[in-house]
């Protein structure tokens, strides 16, 4: 049932319905359908009424016929898990929450791609260090940049989902950007040297899947993710010089935790910003391993001054 009222007489409206609900036994969604649809016009009062007077509502045998209109906890912070092949949609709080745990690390993320550049003995290092980089810098900003257009201009369709699609892009690039150092600067076997050009074109072959079939075969998507997340790490962990390699394992092993909250909206509260917050943990620790192994320290620096 849809409803509008005029805004003047909102309290008169609202008085109404809760009246008329405790009468005929609203169920609280049908109370509250009437509540939140925005005002029309003066003249939609008398028909508001006449129509909830009017109206043959389904009775709630289980709700207390004076139960007030509340909205509790759950429905502050998360809402019902999206239907099959749609997007879930976040709460207002949700939004929030995904867009600031990504955008507070836009910042660390280039400064700490800048480290690697300043830190970098020869040509391949810098490039490697900008590879890296600018994937992790573009994961952070693309991902921001989506959330803040979900939740601020939603109504503009079109625009919110070019930026999902690229949102789910960028991890197809973030995952080739992250091992692109282990597969650049350590020594590798004949065959194994392959993956350094073979997970870029896995990540192509991604990007053009979420073009084609964005939202479509979901637990398609997350066996791609997974596939090209596990796939280079067969060849990193049979190189010779282990260094590093612990710590990689271990930022792994934080990504397919946070796979679980990554399927969990509508599930779990706040499910999408737990997700952010172990793709930034993974992502540090990673980081780490990156710029204590492959680069040299701050402490190495000021040794050759």
């Amino acid at each position: 049932m849809t409803l509008w009222f005029n805004a003047g007489s909102k309290k008169a409206v609202i008085s109404e319905v809760h009246r008329l609900g405790a009468e005929r036994s609203f169920t609280r969604q049908t109370r509250f359908s009437c509540l939140v649809k925005a005002p029309c016009c003066s003249a939609c009062l008398s028909a508001v009424l006449h129509r909830l007077r009017a109206s043959q509502a389904t009775v709630c045998l289980s709700a207390a016929p004076t139960e007030p209109i509340t909205t509790s906890s759950s429905e502050k912070f998360m809402n019902h898990p999206a239907p099959a092949n749609s997007r879930y949609k976040p709460t207002c709080y949700e939004h929030a929450a995904n867009c600031y745990t990504h955008a507070f690390l836009i910042v660390p993320a280039i400064v700490g791609s800048a480290l690697l550049h300043r830190l970098s003995d020869d040509r391949w290092e810098k490039i490697t260090a900008w590879i890296y980089g600018m994937g992790l810098c573009a994961l952070f900003i693309v991902s921001t940049v989506f959330h803040i257009v979900s939740w601020k201009k939603s109504h503009l369709r079109t625009m919110e989902h070019c930026f999902h699609m690229c949102d789910r892009m960028m991890i197809y690039v973030f995952i080739a950007a992250s091992y692109a150092p282990w597969l650049n600067l350590r020594e590798l076997g004949p065959l194994a040297s392959h993956m350094r050009w073979f997970i870029w074109l896995m990540a192509a072959g991604g990007t053009v899947y979420v073009f084609l079939y964005h939202e479509k075969y979901k637990i398609v998507e997350l066996f791609f993710y997974l596939a090209m997340g596990f796939s280079p790490a067969l060849v990193v962990t049979s190189m010779s010089n282990t260094e590093g390699l612990e710590e990689v394992a271990w930022g792994g092993l934080i990504y397919c935790l946070g796979v679980v909250f990554f399927k969990s909206d509508g599930v779990i509260p706040f499910a999408h910003a737990i997700w952010h917050v172990f793709v930034a943990t993974a992502a540090a620790v990673h980081y780490y391993a990156i710029w204590k192994y492959l680069y040299r320290s701050p402490a190495d620096i000021i040794r050759h001054l």
